[in-house]
């Protein structure tokens, strides 16, 4: 089990402090509560939860939204509240051994996302449906609170839920928030009116109406897990084309992950957009994708290259470009691709472009490929000592290196610049080549 972090068990806490404080007003502000409706709700919630969809980050979505929008439509915040209080601990939970505080974390935020959004639907003036029911002179005026509770629902949810993934994985909450929350909006917001109809069979009908329901949620559920595997297919088709370079040169096994590692330090240092930050990983998994074109006599060559073989070599990405640009996916990574072997003086390749006209994705990259390769033994030379390592990044940042991304890595890996020779040398192109 991974270690909780003090800031996540403290969040934890407060969560549930804040949520017993609103779960006991509530239910001191209900007369009766229908409990048979309660552990019913709170049965079939718990089972959607159970069968969540992992995000890409931490956490899971699921289709029991429809179900909490229906229990607070029938039967008001408190009950709906007490009923979402089932997703404290899921099956995935039991499961995977989750840490008490994720299940305290779980359960605070289920009474707080519920409870607060009945109480936006009291206060819009929403009707409790089991007490009275729809009528057509109620439209469109209900579309109010239907509207607001549900936004406050996402908002609160989305919002919590960002902010204890932040605490956990000491991430932005906000970069959480666009790339695990943002996409799900008009999720939600499709799942509300279902669990308005839900709502109003259940009234109606009684329990036995919900089963017409499950076909429905069980199509919502399999939306979710299409999105989420046809991401997993994306990771799946770069993660093939990195294990074809490594075929072809084994020397540097591994070095596309380290890269990818490196410049994620270099753009969390930047406070990049995590959406950036998953184009620039795939960008570094694939840096190296032409190496595919090059023989591998060239690439494990132990001795000097010869000028033909070098610029055999220089080919490498823009033969990259020629195998990744009709992905459709991966069209954003092409730039980084092609220029990351730039330098900011502009004695570079591809084109020779320089300074801030190298896209700021190929700028790292270059750091990051840079320092990896310097670290590792190549065929041509062993690995090179830390000490050597910083004196090149410090002595050539500025020249082939943007400086403020040399000092972004050294940050990150928690590195001291030592230019011991840097002033002596400067201006010089850099005595460790890479490739």
């Amino acid at each position: 089990m991974k270690k909780v972090p003090i800031s996540f068990k403290a969040y934890s806490i407060f969560l549930t402090v804040c949520a017993s404080a609103l779960l006991f007003y509530l239910v001191s502000a209900t007369p009766r509560l229908s409990w048979q409706h309660i552990l019913l709700f709170g049965l079939l919630i718990w089972l959607a939860e159970s069968f969540g969809i992992d995000l890409p980050k931490v956490g899971a979505v699921s289709v029991s939204f429809a179900l909490l929008y229906a229990a607070i439509l029938l039967l008001g915040p408190a009950s709906a509240a007490l009923a979402a209080l089932s997703t404290a601990v899921v099956w995935r939970d039991i499961k995977e051994r989750s840490s008490f505080y994720r299940w305290l974390a779980n359960g605070s935020l289920a009474i707080l996302d519920t409870g607060i959004a009945g109480l936006v639907y009291l206060y819009a003036h929403g009707p409790i449906l089991m007490v009275k029911g729809l009528s057509y002179s109620d439209f469109p005026w209900i579309l109010i609170p239907f509207t607001l509770c549900a936004a406050a629902y996402f908002l609160i949810n989305s919002s919590l839920v960002s902010m204890g993934i932040g605490f956990l994985e000491d991430v932005s909450p906000v970069n959480i928030w666009l790339f695990d929350c943002k996409w799900a909006i008009p999720n939600y917001f499709a799942l509300a009116p279902l669990g308005v109809i839900l709502a109003q069979i259940y009234v109606k009908t009684g329990p036995a109406g919900i089963i017409l329901l499950i076909a429905p949620l069980l199509i919502a559920r399999q939306t979710f897990q299409v999105y989420m595997e046809l991401r997993g297919a994306y990771m799946g088709t770069v993660k093939s084309l990195v294990v074809a370079v490594e075929a072809k040169d084994p020397y540097t096994r591994g070095h596309s992950e380290r890269v990818a590692e490196y410049a994620e330090k270099i753009a969390r240092q930047l406070h990049l957009p995590e959406e950036k930050i998953e184009t620039l990983k795939y960008a570094a998994l694939l840096h190296d994708v032409g190496k595919i074109g090059i023989t591998r006599k060239i690439l494990s060559k132990t001795g000097k290259l010869t000028h033909a073989e070098y610029r055999k070599v220089k080919e490498h990405p823009e033969i990259g470009v020629a195998i990744i640009r009709e992905i459709e996916f991966l069209k954003e990574v092409v730039p980084a691709i092609f220029h990351h072997h730039e330098r900011v003086d502009g004695s570079g390749y591809v084109d020779g472009t320089k300074g801030e006209m190298i896209p700021l994705m190929a700028r790292i990259l270059a750091v990051a490929d840079s320092y990896d390769a310097m670290i590792s033994a190549r065929p041509y030379r062993p690995a090179l000592d830390q000490e050597t390592v910083i004196e090149e990044l410090t002595t050539y940042s500025g020249s082939q290196w943007d400086k403020i991304l040399v000092n972004a890595l050294m940050i990150g890996l928690g590195l001291n610049a030592n230019p011991r020779e840097g002033e002596k040398r400067k201006g010089q192109m850099s005595l460790v080549g890479y490739i």
